[in-house]
């Protein structure tokens, strides 16, 4: 396995379970924190989905001062499912997370740029049809979430 492997390992776990002091010790490069993993998550997505505020914090920090003029693309970074952080942070009700990576130019939804330009139309529409409409792949929370997958597997 090769070193930067190993480190993307361990940015990826400590970023899940919420060690941030291991994860300052870590000393990667800052594209790790965006970089994908086997199954297509990075440490910012796994930060986000656990509601590990000062590891997202901590990852934009080190995202601003490596590319700052990129943060709006870096922080829409999407898995293999086309999800963001952002998305994961909305799905799991991590408002604080939520709150951070809009702050910091993660995209905003178009239900959102409806609501904000008036057109109640368009985003009562959006939800009806989200209410109905079953996802085409469910979120695996057992395998990706601490909440529902590393806590419960390690006890």
């Amino acid at each position: 396995m090769s070193n930067d492997q190993e480190i993307l390992d361990d940015l990826i776990f400590f970023s899940r379970s919420g060690d941030f002091e291991e994860l300052k010790q870590v000393n990667a490069q800052p594209e790790l924190f965006i970089t994908k993993n086997d199954v297509g998550n990075t440490a910012l997505h796994m930060a986000s989905a656990n509601n590990h505020v000062d590891i997202v914090e901590y990852i934009i920090q080190q995202l601003k001062q490596w590319k700052p003029e990129e943060m709006r693309s870096l922080v829409n970074t999407t898995n293999e499912q086309g999800n963001t952080a952002l998305h994961w942070a909305a799905l799991n009700g991590h408002l604080a997370v939520v709150e951070l990576l809009l702050k910091n130019k993660a995209d905003k939804t178009p239900i959102y740029e409806a609501q904000q330009h008036g057109h109640e139309k368009v985003a009562e529409h959006f939800l009806l049809t989200m209410i109905e409409e079953e996802p085409e792949e469910p979120v695996d929370e057992e395998n990706q979430f601490v909440e529902k997958g590393y806590d419960q597997q390690n006890q």
